[in-house]
């Protein structure tokens, strides 16, 4: 059972993405959302961070020992660093978030997520890419049927720095166009932008180096004109039942920036879609974290039939009409255990989606696939265990 955190962070925060940065008068960019796999970190090191004696433990051995603690965190190979049983713990939900109850007790928490690839803010409202037929005259090295269009009233160009607010999430999965009025906030309303001014320091004398001077970019929540009374994540944690206090502390991030969680009593509103999909029998996936496939772009269990790509899972068929998959993205992180870098990966960005037609199965059997995580056989399971290839079940109408 997933267990849902509010998590406020107390000072601006700092997250750092897999681009270059240390040379003087650069500057370090930060990602917003982070990845699933700060959290995961994060919540794992509370759960360690409890007892000294465990974190001890796992730190020279791989394991704590104690078959509650082991059965959660996983045991791992001393000397490889190499998962030899994987725990129960497993990141199951990442967004934005926002509380919106006055008082603390009442801990109302609001999903706030970021637009998916095939919905842009315009002028008027939000317009929905569809897929449509491609041009025959135009070259390009596309690999699938149909090609994501977007059509409009107008030439212009799609609006930035908005996030869906949970109606509209509930809206877009149900193939329904969200309000931009009702249905979105601004960006600035969640966070705002803080950059800071550093200088690089020798080493040995820790005295500031002549010309290292340098920019970071931080993003501070709960700013003073938010809709909310505070901004932050959510987090949905499974399998760490009984070893995570109703509330604490987290340390977030390479600066380790302090933040704030406390349980709540979220749940996802998920649009009636099952009948949908078995009566049209076509469907959409949406990419809530980054997609670590083997495929790269393409979701795990899709393989190339002649001239198509179909999905096989669960005893269900469905084949890849289109997709919107923005440039891809490189995750990787810093392994505490093996204290070195981990592998770098390329990933398909959160909020690609993938439209299936022509499917033939049974649309729970689906659905039980998804909510799992788009994985295959072969998974890896550090990475499962840190939230990637979350996605969501939504509704394809012409």
């Amino acid at each position: 059972m997933t267990s849902f955190y509010f998590v406020r962070p107390t000072d601006s925060l700092f997250v750092r993405g897999n681009i270059a940065f240390g040379d003087a008068g650069e500057h370090g960019a930060s990602v917003m959302p982070p990845q699933p796999s700060l959290f995961a970190g994060a919540f794992r090191s509370a759960i360690l961070g409890r007892d000294a004696k465990a974190l001890a433990a796992f730190t020279q051995h791989g394991h704590t020992g104690r078959a509650e603690w082991d059965g959660v965190l996983g045991k791992l190979d001393h000397a490889t660093g190499e998962v030899l049983a994987a725990g129960s713990f497993r990141i199951t939900w990442l967004s934005l978030a926002g509380d919106i109850s006055p008082r603390i007790e009442q801990n109302e928490i609001e999903a706030v997520l970021p637009l998916p690839a095939d919905l842009v803010k315009l002028d008027l409202g939000f317009a929905s890419l569809t897929p449509g037929e491609p041009n025959p005259l135009v070259a390009d090295n596309r690999f699938l049927p149909r090609v994501a269009m977007l059509r409009t009233a107008k030439q212009e160009k799609p609006q930035t720095g908005a996030y869906l607010r949970q109606s509209g999430w509930v809206k877009h999965l149900a193939g329904n166009t969200p309000d931009k009025h009702a249905d979105s906030i601004k960006a600035e309303h969640v966070h705002a932008r803080d950059p800071r001014l550093g200088i690089g320091l020798n080493a040995d004398s820790r005295t500031a180096e002549s010309g290292l001077i340098y920019t970071t970019e931080g993003f501070a929540f709960s700013p003073k004109d938010s809709l909310f009374a505070a901004t932050g994540f959510l987090v949905g944690v499974e399998g760490a039942d009984g070893l995570l206090p109703e509330t604490g502390f987290l340390r977030l991030g390479g600066d380790g920036r302090g933040a704030k969680y406390r349980r709540n009593k979220f749940r996802p509103v998920d649009p009636p879609l099952l009948d949908v999909i078995a009566d049209v029998r076509r469907f959409r996936l949406i990419l809530m974290t980054p997609g670590l496939f083997t495929g790269g772009w393409l979701p795990e269990h899709v393989d190339r039939d002649g001239d198509a790509y179909f999905l096989r899972v669960n005893g269900c068929i469905a084949r890849l009409a289109c997709a919107a998959v923005p440039r891809r993205e490189v995750i990787s992180g810093w392994d505490l255990f093996r204290w070195k870098p981990k592998d770098a990966h390329r990933v398909a960005p959160a909020g690609s989606v993938y439209w299936f037609e022509e499917l033939k199965g049974d649309p729970g059997k689906l659905a039980e696939w998804v909510a799992g995580g788009l994985w295959g056989e072969n998974s890896d399971l550090q990475r499962r265990a840190e939230g990637y290839n979350l996605a969501s079940l939504a509704a394809w109408k012409e």
